[in-house]
C-alpha cells in the first residue's frame, strides 16, 4: 500500500499555518479540484492556487479536524472531517467528506462533499 494516506494527513495539516506555497506543493501540475456544491471545477494548479487564495481571504483562522480517514486499495483517499473557519471573528464548523486521488505521491484530484447550505447558513 502507498503512503498516500499520509500525504493526504500532512496536507490537510498545511492548512492550518493557510500557506498558499505550501499547500500548492501538494498538487500536480494539472490537478482538479472540485467543490461539488459549487461549479465550475479548478483545473490545474492556477486556478487552484487563485480559489484557494480567495478561500483564505475570508479567514483569519482555519483549522481541518479529520474524524475518520481510509486509504482503498488503488491508492485513492477519503476523510470525513470537520473544516473550522474564523470568518469576522466567527467560527464556522462545516462537515466536509474529502476524496483525494494521487499520481507521484501528489495530488492529482481533490473532491470536497459539503451541504452548502451550513456554509451559507
Amino acid at each position: 500500500m502507498s503512503n498516500n494516506a499520509a500525504i493526504a494527513q500532512d496536507f490537510i495539516n498545511a492548512w492550518t499555518d493557510m500557506n498558499v506555497d505550501q499547500i500548492m506543493a501538494f498538487f500536480t501540475e494539472d490537478a482538479v479540484y472540485t467543490n461539488i456544491p459549487m461549479d465550475p471545477p479548478n483545473e490545474g494548479k492556477q486556478a487552484i492556487r487563485a480559489f484557494i487564495e480567495g478561500f483564505m481571504a475570508m479567514s483569519s483562522e482555519m483549522e481541518f479536524i479529520v474524524h475518520n480517514q481510509l486509504e482503498g486499495p488503488t491508492g485513492m483517499v477519503m476523510n470525513e472531517r470537520t473544516d473550522r473557519l474564523c470568518i469576522n471573528d466567527k467560527w464556522v464548523e462545516l462537515p466536509v467528506m474529502g476524496v483525494f486521488e494521487f499520481r507521484d505521491g501528489k495530488i492529482s484530484a481533490w473532491r470536497d462533499y459539503f451541504d452548502m447550505a451550513k456554509f451559507t447558513g
